[in-house]
């Protein structure tokens, strides 16, 4: 057996519990789209720069280290694009429906890779939320092939891309510490200190 047929297998795996459980179904619509989680996240990353206590200052780095990840993810995505073109489950196979049908490739998924762009910023910078946020993340990429619209590899890719992007970028340690002090200069400036 080789690994597509191994991708569409437990893509019919995991999809196959679609539309049996009303509240799996429920939770899964809730979190699929592409609002929830990276909005979640993002507030994640907002309460962690003007959170205060325990909070400390080095985890406001967390801000740069996001967006700039995001950015790049979203580079090699659009990159790989042009190259590798990877139609949808829903299109080859028989599937359960739970969302709508995206048209851009499947291969890698945008979703994962952001999602865990994120987790993995948070991560970075504290240990409990990022674990909670890469939990997030995780549900989310499995419920995007539950739903139909990715198979597991897109998922699994997406996923190393954005681990692989926050890390890359995250080298960069005395270019996010500059650009961490010109976000807190300009919040300064705008009086948004909380």
């Amino acid at each position: 057996m080789n690994w597509l047929s191994l991708d569409k297998n437990l893509f019919l795996f995991i999809n196959g519990f679609a539309g049996n459980t009303p509240l799996l179904d429920f939770l899964v619509q809730l979190v699929v789209n592409e609002y929830f989680v990276p909005v979640t996240l993002t507030l994640v990353i907002v309460y962690i720069w003007f959170g205060r206590g325990k909070l400390n200052k080095g985890s406001r780095q967390v801000l740069p280290i996001a967006a700039l990840s995001v950015g790049l993810v979203n580079l090699l995505i659009a990159f790989s694009n042009q190259f590798i073109i990877r139609t949808r489950p829903f299109d080859e196979l028989v599937t359960n429906m739970l969302f709508y049908k995206p048209t851009d490739p499947s291969f890698p998924s945008n979703a994962a890779a952001v999602g865990f762009a994120l987790a993995v910023s948070i991560l970075l910078v504290n240990r409990k939320l990022g674990v909670y946020s890469l939990a997030l993340a995780a549900f989310y990429g499995v419920s995007r092939v539950y739903v139909g619209v990715h198979f597991p590899s897109d998922v699994i890719v997406g996923v190393l891309i954005g681990i692989i992007s926050v890390l890359f970028v995250s080298n960069f340690k005395r270019s996010i510490r500059l650009l961490t002090s010109k976000i807190e200069d300009f919040q300064s400036r705008l009086n948004l200190e909380f």
